[in-house]
């Protein structure tokens, strides 16, 4: 059995993980106004910060506080309840787990890939899994290309550095399992905390050469409430990564901008954050370019004029 030190230290690095739960269910179940606003200011960071770095303290009350501030951080997302954000909030939060991991013994890497349920092995330096569960968890990730792994016999041989980036992916489905809480099960005074938080602004002007793909800033700048589904493949999606030379991450938070803006006319849709970050990847590996205005015009007919 693992020391408090231990079990708090593992917990700190990991709020998801069982050892966390754990803690999390021996403190007390009362409202902390402190707590609140140290989750308030944990989601800000993960909206608005760039960096996800783990940082490394030492005194076990401040440890705390920060596997607490988790729970809250995790009711004012969904307090908050816009998806885009919310999908922001659990990329970074796993990259911050994934900073971590970089700095942590070998012992507790194998014993989260465990928790995570990730069924890898450990050989001459190199971190092996099954071809169909590393393509089901690094779809989301450009830099592990199948292409760029040692394949041999249906098994995939990874660095360690790949293996972190796999098990970033791995995390971020674990937190989305359970989010987002229903906004029936959360305090008034979540939602009211979650009112004030400060977040991110998306730019999405558009400026083009020439003119040639303006009437995609009309696009954009008019939520839609029909054809979203070939709209983000056909048209976002390659407009904003090959055009406009965004990176996939900062193109899939435009669209998903969008899509939010549009369920506001129409809330039945089954594009989400998976799709458009799959349609992002897809058209950055195949160089799409986006529809032609005579065809975004056939598609718009009774939806948008775009003339």
């Amino acid at each position: 059995m693992q020391s408090d030190k231990a079990a708090l230290d593992f917990a700190y690095r990991y709020p998801f993980s069982n050892e966390a739960r754990e803690i999390i269910a021996g403190a007390s179940q009362g409202l902390d106004e402190r707590l609140v606003r140290a989750g308030r200011e944990r989601v800000e960071q993960d909206l608005n910060s760039e960096s996800f770095s783990y940082s490394s303290i030492s005194m076990p009350e401040i440890k705390m506080a920060y596997v607490l501030s988790y729970v809250y951080s995790r009711m004012i997302i969904s307090a908050i309840g816009n998806r885009m954000h919310l999908e922001r909030y659990i990329v970074s939060e796993a990259r911050r787990a994934g900073s971590a991991l970089e700095r942590d013994s070998m012992p507790n890497l194998l014993r989260l890939l465990g928790e995570l349920g990730m069924e890898m092995s450990y050989s001459q330096e190199r971190f092996i899994i099954g071809f169909a569960k590393f393509l089901k968890l690094s779809s989301r990730s450009a830099e592990l290309s199948l292409a760029k792994q040692e394949l041999e016999k249906g098994l995939v041989y990874l660095s360690k550095d790949n293996t972190i980036r796999l098990m970033e992916n791995a995390i971020a489905e674990e937190i989305r399992k359970k989010l987002p809480i229903p906004q029936s099960e959360l305090p008034k005074r979540i939602i009211e905390e979650a009112k004030g938080v400060r977040l991110p602004k998306l730019d999405i002007r558009v400026e083009v050469r020439e003119g040639s793909y303006k009437w995609i800033e009309k696009i954009l700048s008019n939520p839609i409430g029909d054809v979203r589904h070939r709209t983000v493949n056909l048209i976002l999606a390659p407009y904003l990564v090959n055009i406009k030379g965004m990176d996939e991450e900062k193109a899939a938070e435009v669209i998903m901008d969008f899509i939010e803006r549009c369920k506001q006319i129409n809330p039945d849709t089954r594009v989400n954050s998976s799709y458009i970050k799959y349609q992002c990847r897809y058209a950055k590996l195949k160089g799409l370019k986006p529809l032609s205005l005579d065809k975004a015009r056939e598609l718009y007919r009774g939806v948008l004029d775009l003339e």
